[in-house]
């Protein structure tokens, strides 16, 4: 299938980014349940200032060394060239295995204006037929109003990885008001809280607009982005299962669709409060945990209007997750030149 692609990238002020390639200084909420984890993670607000945030202003923290982890026999996995299977899950049982997943619980308008409560109760994400559902949900109050109720799950301190092939085979949602995503955060916040120790999203695809799919870099401090778009020239992405991924290493970061790669930056940065900014490649170079949710609402997608459903065009199946790893990564890599938006560089 042909496709065409776009590129975008956000940066701030090419004088302002010069200064993050230094290489001078030293040196993330509510009820929570067996079932479930609660973190300081946001998607693109800030946190309030916690004692953590506080601390980091006056002490950088250095990330842990990578420690590569052992590979894994699939006779059924074929690992992409170069790389070897290290974590996988096919959601082949009966139900969702814990070892691997936790979920979360959060209130609506905990970010982005979202209006979803994100719940533990199995209705709203659950294992059917080999696929992992998260199955967004709309009800009404005693007053009439309407209020919705969806899935988060992660792998927050049962999985984490640096460095990577990260990728999943994915139907997403259809409809006004629907945001399902494929993501990272990191699992310690070596580097501060968001987004000082980063984000990577691996896929977010509108379910207003479901053939464009949209990858994204979050850091910097203040925060910054740099995003890759990609348009399908037919089908769309609530119909078909493709596969997400990105291509994480020291000085490169790569996003694919299927076997596409449309788009790689290089170029990021973290610093403290009051700090010069850590050694590149920070902060990505840290263990980062997995993410997927369908959020409902919000600052990007907009309400849900009188068009949306919340049937089966509403789930986000997932037929896998698996992360690959190389042998050895070469950590020794220098911070590329700030890109310059006045030039159209981005990457």
């Amino acid at each position: 299938m042909k496709k065409s692609i776009r590129y975008a990238a956000l940066v701030m002020a090419a004088a302002m980014a010069m200064s993050a390639c230094s290489k001078e200084a030293e040196p993330t909420a509510a009820e929570t349940t067996a079932a479930q984890v609660e973190t300081s993670v946001t998607e693109t607000t800030a946190t309030e200032t916690t004692a953590a945030e506080t601390t980091e202003a006056t002490e950088a923290t250095e990330a842990p060394t990578p420690t590569p982890l052992p590979p894994i026999e699939d006779p059924d996995i074929e690992p992409p060239e170069g790389y070897y299977l290290v974590w996988h899950d096919e959601f082949d049982a009966d139900e969702l295995d814990a070892t691997n997943w936790a979920g979360e619980y959060h209130r609506p308008g905990w970010v982005n204006n979202e209006l979803q409560t994100y719940v533990v109760d199995g209705e709203n994400y659950y294992v059917e037929d080999g696929d992992l559902v998260i199955q967004p949900l709309m009800g009404t109050n005693d007053n009439g109003r309407a209020f919705y109720t969806s899935g988060r799950i992660n792998t927050y301190h049962l999985h984490a990885f640096t460095y990577g092939r990260v990728e999943a085979r994915i139907r997403v949602p259809q409809g006004q008001g629907f945001l399902p995503a494929f993501w990272m955060m990191s699992d310690d916040e070596s580097y501060g809280s968001w987004p000082k120790s980063g984000e990577i999203d691996i896929m977010e695809i509108l379910g207003s607009d479901t053939d464009t799919l949209y990858g994204t870099l979050h850091y910097g401090n203040p925060h910054l982005q740099n995003q890759g778009i990609y348009d399908l020239s037919s089908g769309d992405f609530a119909t078909e299962y493709h596969v997400f991924a990105v291509e994480w290493e020291p000085g490169e970061i790569r996003w694919y669709c299927d076997d596409t790669c449309y788009y790689t930056t290089n170029y990021w940065y973290s610093a403290m409060d009051g700090q010069e900014p850590n050694e590149y490649p920070a902060p990505f170079n840290q263990p980062f945990y997995i993410i997927l949710n369908v959020a409902v609402g919000g600052n990007w997608p907009g309400d849900p209007d009188e068009t949306t459903l919340f049937d089966e065009s509403a789930q986000m199946r997932v037929d896998y997750v698996r992360v690959f790893q190389r042998d050895a990564y070469d950590d020794n890599v220098t911070c590329p030149d700030a890109p310059d938006p006045a030039n159209g560089e981005g990457t």
